[in-house]
């Protein structure tokens, strides 16, 4: 072939970074980078314009030291390993949210993210039943937009993020190497399914073929600290794993539907306490103040009850409900505080109670699938671990039962609370009392 015929490479754009750049990754379907630099901030940028989309900062939780970039084959979740803190994140493409993370025990030196494309009837007729179970359970309610507002709760804005955790049914693999020879297999990028032992060296390369027959690695070994490092590659055999494909991507899938679950009732019961939060900040920031420049020495359930009993209430009570609380705040206070509670009876009524009773399903279905040993039993499923997850779900969904009505007393207390302390500050300010509102 004539090498002039060659059109040359031309430079079509450069770009000046703040950080050095340690790492980067192209997703395989967007026109998206993703790159990694030494200050530890993950960053996605578009390769045409090289604008930048959005980055993560370092955190203390996660890690600072980024040591190596998967994009899942779908192109919808980046994958990176932190050295520092030994944390794989899996983080959300349209957003620099961590969607799921997991710890390792050595520092990742490479990574890799590939999908399956080996096909049988049994795959096949798995994905086709997949579908059958999203008939069966109910489609599960969005989470709230903004935890922290809560009176926004259930805006039109809904955000289903947690659920791309899930991706598409056919089965691919994280594949993980580190130093010390550290070798993991990860279906979905969430279930370990494969421990590689007695690997000389640190990872430098890895590649699991399509059909889960071979494992490519590249180490490298340093021997003393003035040699030159010995570069080795080498197969290895993983048929077990593809033997074993309809079964191991069965158990994979159930494990990243329980685990996504897990996460999902995690954040419903997030979003309880952020609400419980707000009506106790409510009614702190207006009492607060009032124990704190009161002079007499009665506690502030005497004053209340004093009021309750003989209907007269001593003079800084008065003020606080008269000057500061108003008849109007009070109002406003009953009802953000009532907006609260139906916020929390919510979450309890569609979120725990749909999650929890989909983890029963998914759980069931795993317990049967530990009972057929001739397939499962050298997978390492085993039924009794699944029966006790089987029975503390069930004593969850009972609490949140039992939760609701909880709710529902309290709900009823707060209201006749409300209700009482509105009459006694209307007869204060000497205004007309409605007969009907007499009746506490």
């Amino acid at each position: 072939r004539n090498p002039a015929a060659m059109p040359a490479f031309r430079q079509v754009g450069e770009k000046q970074l703040p950080q050095e750049v340690v790492f980067m990754s192209w997703s395989p379907k967007r026109d998206l980078i993703a790159l990694a630099n030494r200050a530890g901030e993950v960053l996605l940028h578009r390769l045409a314009n090289f604008q930048r989309v959005w980055s993560l900062p370092p955190n203390e939780n996660t890690g600072k030291e980024v040591t190596a970039l998967a994009w899942r084959p779908d192109g919808k979740i980046l994958a990176f390993g932190l050295a520092d803190t030994k944390r794989i994140v899996l983080c959300d493409v349209e957003k620099p949210e961590s969607l799921h993370s997991f710890s390792v025990e050595l520092s990742i030196t490479y990574m890799h993210w590939m999908e399956v494309t080996e096909e049988s009837s049994v795959l096949t007729s798995f994905y086709n039943a997949e579908d059958e179970s999203n008939l069966l359970l109910p489609k599960l309610p969005a989470l709230p937009k903004n935890a922290n507002h809560m009176f926004c709760i259930f805006s039109e804005e809904k955000s289903d993020e947690i659920m791309k955790l899930l991706g598409d049914v056919r089965l691919n693999a994280l594949v993980l190497g580190g130093s010390s020879g550290f070798i993991e297999i990860y279906a979905y990028g969430m279930f370990k399914i494969a421990t590689v032992n007695g690997v000389a060296g640190s990872c430098r390369g890895l590649c699991l073929s399509s059909d889960l027959k071979s494992l490519s690695v590249i180490t490298e070994i340093q021997n003393s600290p003035d040699s030159e490092a010995e570069i080795t590659y080498f197969q290895l055999d993983t048929s077990l794993l593809s033997s074993y494909l309809p079964e191991v991507t069965r158990m994979a899938r159930k494990f990243t539907h329980i685990s996504t679950l897990l996460q999902y009732i995690k954040l419903s019961l997030t979003c309880m306490c952020e609400a419980w939060e707000e009506i106790l900040m409510q009614m702190d920031s207006r009492l607060t103040k009032f124990v704190q420049e009161k002079n007499t020495t009665t506690s502030v359930q005497d004053e209340f009850m004093q009021l309750l009993l003989w209907g007269k209430a001593s003079l800084e009570l008065q003020a606080l409900l008269m000057n500061q609380l108003t008849v109007k705040g009070l109002k406003k206070l009953g009802q953000s505080i009532e907006s609260s509670y139906s916020s929390i009876q919510k979450l309890v009524i569609s979120h725990l109670q749909s999650g929890s009773e989909a983890l029963l399903y998914h759980l069931s279905e795993l317990k049967g699938m530990a009972l057929w040993k001739q397939k499962y039993e050298s997978l390492g499923l085993d039924a009794s671990g699944i029966d006790e997850a089987i029975t503390a779900v069930g004593s969850f969904i009972l609490k949140a039962n039992e939760l609701l009505q909880v709710i529902d007393s309290s709900m009823k207390n707060f209201k006749a609370f409300f209700r009482w302390l509105y009459v006694a500050m209307l007869r204060m300010s000497e205004d007309h009392v409605l007969p009907e509102l007499n009746k506490v």
